[in-house]
């Protein structure tokens, strides 16, 4: 075995404990997977009202209603998952979508890949409308397959970019990528490397914990040649995945080597801290406001809609 085939087949070993730790969890009874999922999205539902309140005003009271009913998909997707059962509509997770588009409201846009976490596409479908209510082409893929031990997780991103630019939804020229968690991982380490067709990179609480057992950071960084914004929680110590020190190192680094990367720091959150049980208001709203001014910075206004 030659040094390449080596270095591949100990990629896919760490992709594949990559995958363990990120899995979901083991089966368990209908009435336990409800109340987990409820205790998960309960906290989606409130950020969604906070949103709506923000943006128009009114009652609370007045947005629970759409705001319930707009996180049911995620809510059966994730009772499905907890209890090892097939999707709600009788599909297997291999039938389940890799992709979700959402074209913006009026007119062609231009074109942001947003790479999910390891709970799929479906988990971003509203922070994707968001994007897309901007007036960008706003295309979800799983992180799963990005961040895939095949190995062809660039090839299939370049094809999903192409794909994207092709749309009739699509106004041309470089997109935006946006990653989360395990997409983040997949963000740094494909979209980073995309100069002609991406233009900025901005990345959640990316999973940084392979870099160290592929690669050095300063190699690793190296090949960084898009401007990348990263989101990092203080407190995040999930599955030591994506931890603020690995962030500090990839930081410095960058530094040093003068790649274009910023780092914003949230000292009290934890991972995932835009949604879901970790759901932090004002460091989710702050973290919005600084990814749609990359998104005009490095794109272009948006036209109103």
């Amino acid at each position: 075995m030659n040094s390449r085939q080596r270095c591949s087949a100990r990629l896919v070993a760490i992709l594949t404990a990559t995958f363990a730790c990120f899995g979901a969890a083991g089966a368990t009874s209908l009435e336990q997977a409800k109340a987990q999922c409820r205790e998960k999205l309960t906290p989606v539902v409130r950020e969604c009202v906070h949103r709506k309140v923000a943006e128009s005003g009114g009652s609370p009271s007045a947005y629970i209603p759409g705001c319930r009913a707009a996180v049911m998909p995620r809510a059966r997707a994730c009772v499905a998952g907890l209890i090892g059962a097939t999707n709600p509509h009788g599909a297997s997770d291999a039938d389940s979508p890799a992709e979700i588009a959402l074209p913006p409201p009026s007119g062609p846009g231009r074109v942001v890949i947003l790479i999910s976490g390891s709970d799929g596409p479906e988990a971003y479908r509203a922070y994707a409308e968001r994007i897309a209510g901007l007036g960008y082409y706003a295309v979800v893929l799983d992180g799963k397959t990005i961040m895939s031990s095949d190995m062809q997780g660039a090839g299939r991103l370049q094809e999903a970019i192409e794909r994207a630019q092709s749309s009739p939804h699509a106004l041309p020229g470089k997109i935006g990528v946006i990653g989360f968690s395990l997409g983040g991982g997949g963000a740094l380490a494909y979209a980073e490397r995309l100069p002609d067709m991406v233009s900025t990179v901005i990345s959640y609480y990316p999973l940084t914990a392979f870099i160290a057992k592929v690669t050095d950071m300063k190699t690793f960084v190296g090949k960084f040649r898009v401007p990348l914004l990263v989101f990092a929680g203080g407190q995040d110590t999930y599955k030591s995945c994506c931890l603020l020190t690995t962030m500090r190192s990839m930081e410095a680094t960058a530094k040093e080597i003068g790649a274009p990367m910023e780092v914003v720091v949230y000292p009290d959150a934890g991972h995932a801290f835009i949604q879901g049980s970790n759901f932090r208001a004002r460091d989710a709203d702050d973290a919005w406001r600084r990814t749609t001014e990359a998104l005009q910075r490095h794109l272009g206004e948006t036209p109103d809609h």
